[in-house]
């Protein structure tokens, strides 16, 4: 028990490392951004000054120089170009740890400048599709995995490694553009983008504060309204991305089916369906959860192209929107929350493993992981 905490404290220990490593990198380049391109703005300044004061004869030139680098030296003062580098290094590692990021130019989401609400917002909304769409891929990846996986070779087997290989050989994006001409642009079934939900939730919303509506019509059509604008991006992803699952789902079945612990409950007399659930299912669980839990941690950073076609409003499209509008300090907080749920993600999965896996051990201090 005492290995088992060590090893575990020693993950964190390492993963919280990493993060750090992450941050100091990110704030670096940050730093080296900004000093750069202030820098550049104090040089533009400075010669504007110059040429101001070339225009008065009666100013000596030694004064003048004088007071162009008055002029210049209270200019680096006023933007924080001097001092020592690395305490501005530390200094932004501690912003971008407490997600104290400033505003950005202008409100691109949740009706607010403030860089730590718009990531918090496009999170948000980046969970509720790709969280809804992985977990419902994953429960049919694994029923059609695990069929299939009961007779190899058989039509259905067949028929779930092609539709693995053509789902998984489709960029998301461009079926993405498939769904919104068929059922956006041609049925008109559902909108062309989504990032007016929350303009329509608002106004929902109003109406039933007003009396205008009734509870129950209310929550009836505050589901029909989330629905009516992720319906086509939920598709997208799922189609996409079941194949794959069930395959890798089948392989990893197929796989413990033929170990010797299948065998042996099976000569004992184990009803096929109890080997099935009770053993394959249990043994296969760790690289299934992984897989899982990975996919979900790695979509949480948004799919910059997917979200950006549909017009989603989660972290793929601000971190796209950051990107053409040149807001570094967004980005930041975008890659930083990006990276911190990986990092809990995977020291969450190394505990679970111990659970997951009756083989996962601690002996005689050496972890077996």
């Amino acid at each position: 028990m005492a290995s088992l905490s060590r090893t575990i404290t020693l993950q964190i220990i390492s993963n919280i490392a990493a993060l750090i490593i992450i941050v100091a990198v990110i704030s670096a380049l940050l730093v080296f951004y900004s000093q750069t391109t202030l820098q550049g703005i104090v040089v533009e300044m400075v010669q504007d000054f110059a040429r101001q004061l070339a225009k008065n004869p009666t100013i000596p030139p030694d004064q003048r120089q004088q007071l162009v680098n008055m002029y210049q030296q209270s200019l680096m003062v006023r933007f924080g170009l001097v001092g020592n580098p690395l305490t501005k290094v530390y200094h932004m590692m501690i912003n971008i740890f407490m997600l104290n990021l400033g505003n950005s130019r202008q409100s691109y989401m949740a009706g607010t400048t403030s860089i730590s609400g718009q990531v918090i917002f496009a999170l948000k909304n980046t969970v509720i599709l790709f969280l809804t769409a992985t977990l419902i891929s994953t429960l049919l990846g694994l029923g059609l995995g695990m069929y299939a996986a009961r007779r190899p070779h058989g039509i259905i087997d067949s028929l779930v490694s092609f539709f693995a290989i053509l789902s998984s050989s489709l960029p998301m994006w461009w079926v993405g553009m498939l769904m919104l001409l068929a059922f956006a642009f041609n049925l008109h079934w559902f909108p062309t983008q989504s990032l007016p939900v929350y303009f329509a939730i608002q106004q929902l919303h109003a109406q039933y504060a007003s009396g205008a509506i009734g509870f129950f019509t209310y929550v009836f059509d505050y589901i029909q309204t989330w629905l009516y604008y992720m319906t086509l991006p939920l598709i997208t992803v799922v189609l996409v991305s079941i194949g794959g699952w069930a395959y890798i789902v089948r392989n990893v079945v197929i796989g413990k089916m033929a170990e010797d612990f299948v065998m042996t409950a099976r000569a004992k007399g184990v009803p096929e369906r109890r080997v099935l659930f009770g053993h394959v299912l249990r043994a296969a669980s760790p690289p299934i959860v992984t897989t899982a839990v990975l996919n979900i941690i790695v979509s949480l950073g948004g799919a910059i192209i997917t979200e950006t076609v549909f017009g989603w409003p989660g972290m793929g499209l601000l971190f796209w929107i950051a990107i053409e509008n040149s807001e570094p300090m967004l980005i930041a907080g975008n890659v930083y929350i990006t990276v911190l749920l990986f990092i809990i993600a995977v020291i969450i999965l190394n505990i679970l493993y111990v659970f997951l896996d009756p083989r996962v051990k601690t002996s005689g201090g050496q972890q077996i992981f």
